[in-house]
């Protein structure tokens, strides 16, 4: 088929269908949507009473003409649509639009000597075409001083709208409000001033720089990870905490061998929360090795932790461990979940891609005789009354080798490092100028669409992590319409904010 001088380029998953295929006279993307008004129906009232409309699913019919050269150009037609999910179609005749399609029915191919016409038929479930690109509305003061963003829908459906917010000064809370709707986060009473409890930073590492780390000769959470080298630090590939020599032995005839570093703390915490990121990655599947953060009480008994071991020589498979104590110095494991410490972040969340993609972070939260773990987007608590009253007065980390291992590259994992290491003490009851919910610095995604995980759409994510508290019931992840929308962004009296924008992509019926 022409259009306006050229040819219609199809694209499926990729491949170019027009490279086997020429689109004939009758096809069209200007079908329009399939509407279906529902109506009532009453015995004792003429005619019907209208309930509402829906909008069914697209149909795209592309009608065709072939010459294959042979049974394979057939056969690689075939290979490209079969699917089992819907994938991405786009028309050159529609350069800005994507729709998420999959086919349905045969070709209706009348075919002679290899040569016909025939149908693809494309569904589009949601009934919609996409835009390929973003656009991008930024939050400026209007003149009553409130921050505020002109969003242009162009396209013809309501959409979602995604918002990025990075603060300059901290706040206790984020809102966002429209006409249609609007959103809340953390307590919009929250002061900066006035609060009887508050979260203090005690301790931030970052870029490698542990100086206030010292060496450490045992290791409390399980005194069988013996010490007998020094670990290091430096700012390599982003920095780095557990550098371990090239050379060492288990002198010791540990069930583990390395080494340790611990930070003393400025204070002790009852309540605290670790956030921090991890490097543990193999280079061979016969590569062992142990990684362990740990927060001990001013007896030296354990309070929680994580650990990351491979033990297995046969199968590149690791374990993330919850560690909790019992007040009294055990250890003992209350979960454990198995992954495969590659390279990729699709299977391991600490691994070089999950560092230069940003995702690599993980926390640790104990309130009470709760202790809360993170991992790979979710969080697992659990309890222990035992320590309810313990106080966090260390942070030990140990890095080493499983006995019968040793340090060279074929036997110990590549990569057990820690970076950017932060402890809070929580609920601090006396001090009053301290972080609030959103520190300074912060960085919000309010995250409409499910960019960080389709699977979980409308979710508030705080310097990439979950943050599921933090809503407020009656948040509405309101849609925009086609046409101008003005969105408010409202934050704490004493919050200042540096940037901040609403993203949409537009869609068409």
């Amino acid at each position: 088929m022409d259009w306006g001088g050229k040819l219609v380029k199809v694209t499926f998953n990729g491949v170019e269908l027009t490279k086997w295929i020429t689109v004939l006279d009758g096809f069209t993307l200007l079908g329009g949507a399939d509407y279906e008004p529902i109506f009532q129906d009453y015995e004792t009232i003429d005619g019907s009473e209208y309930v509402y409309s829906r909008k069914k699913s697209k149909k795209i019919p592309v009608p065709f003409y072939v010459k294959y050269e042979s049974m394979d150009n057939h056969d690689d037609l075939q290979k490209v649509l079969n699917v089992s999910e819907p994938k991405e179609l786009t028309f050159s005749i529609a350069p800005d639009r994507v729709f998420y399609a999959i086919p349905t029915g045969n070709l209706d191919f009348k075919e002679i000597k290899l040569n016909g016409k025939g149908t693809i038929t494309f569904i589009i479930s949601d009934g919609l075409a996409h835009a390929k690109n973003p656009k991008y509305f930024e939050f400026k003061k209007n003149v009553q001083g409130v921050l505020e963003a002109e969003i242009d829908n162009q396209g013809s459906a309501e959409i979602p709208v995604n918002y990025r917010i990075k603060l300059k000064h901290e706040s206790g809370y984020i809102g966002i409000a429209s006409q249609y709707g609007a959103m809340q986060f953390g307590k919009i009473e929250e002061t900066d001033l006035v609060e009887e409890k508050k979260n203090v930073l005690l301790a931030a590492n970052g870029k490698g720089d542990f100086k206030n780390w010292t060496d450490g000769t045992v290791f409390y959470e399980n005194q069988n990870k013996k010490v007998v080298t020094k670990m290091t630090a430096d700012s390599n590939l982003g920095g780095r905490l557990g550098v371990l020599p090239a050379n060492f032995t288990n002198t010791a005839n540990g069930a583990y061998f390395g080494a340790v570093k611990e930070l003393a703390l400025s204070d002790q915490a009852k309540d605290w929360y670790i956030w921090a990121r991890a490097w543990f990655e193999t280079g061979y599947v016969s590569q062992t090795g142990a990684w362990c953060l740990s927060v001990v009480d001013s007896d030296n008994h354990l309070i929680a932790g994580m650990a990351i071991e491979k033990s297995e020589r046969a199968r590149n498979k690791a374990l993330v461990v919850f560690l909790m104590g019992d007040g009294a110095g055990g250890s003992r494991v209350v979960k454990s979940i198995e992954f495969s410490p590659t390279l990729w972040v699709k299977d391991n969340p600490y691994s070089l891609e999950g560092k230069d993609q940003n995702r690599n972070m993980f926390d640790l939260r104990k309130q009470g005789d709760k202790v809360t773990y993170f991992w790979y987007g979710g969080y697992h608590s659990f309890f222990e009354s035992r320590i309810k009253d313990k106080q966090a007065t260390k942070v030990q980390f140990f890095a080493g080798q499983y006995k019968g291992g040793n340090s060279s590259i074929p036997s110990l994992v590549t990569h057990h490092y820690l970076n950017d290491f932060s402890f809070y003490k929580l609920n601090v009851p006396f001090w009053r100028d301290v972080p609030n919910r959103y520190p300074t610095g912060a960085e919000l995604f309010i995250d409409a669409t499910g960019e960080m995980n389709p699977e979980e759409k409308g979710r508030l994510y705080v310097n990439n992590l979950l943050a599921p508290d933090d809503e407020i019931l009656g948040t509405d992840y309101f849609k925009v319409p086609p046409g101008k929308t003005k969105v408010q962004l409202l934050v704490s009296s004493f919050a200042e904010v540096e940037s901040a924008r609403a993203e949409i992509e537009e869609a068409w019926i």
